[in-house]
């Protein structure tokens, strides 16, 4: 009797999870834009009209020589602007760095 029981209440519990499923909107957002032409933004706020357009510029960046630098510099601003309080962290992380990479001249 048990085990009519727990086939029963198995049954139904699958049954109920199946149904439930069957309403959710799982694919309800569903973009209608060709794959590459959407709008990209960079965490800096730089809108690109496609994601060509966003690794053209990341590739420029790489391959100047102090173009990494720069898109360091600028991507430590805004996470300072976003953690005030972490940013004290990085600055000692950054002349511990710099403490090694001196003393090992």
């Amino acid at each position: 009797m048990k085990r009519l029981i727990g086939t029963v209440f198995a049954v139904l519990l699958v049954g109920f999870m199946s149904w439930v499923g069957f309403f959710s909107p799982a694919f309800a957002a569903v973009s209608t834009q060709s794959p590459g032409h959407e709008e990209v933004i960079s965490p800096d706020g730089e809108q690109y009209s496609s994601r060509e357009e966003a690794y053209e510029k990341a590739t420029e960046a790489a391959s100047d020589p102090n173009g990494l630098d720069k898109e360091y510099q600028k991507d430590l601003k805004i996470f300072k602007k976003e953690n005030p309080d972490q940013a004290n962290l990085i600055e000692k992380a950054e002349a511990a760095v710099e403490k090694v990479v001196s003393d090992k001249k």
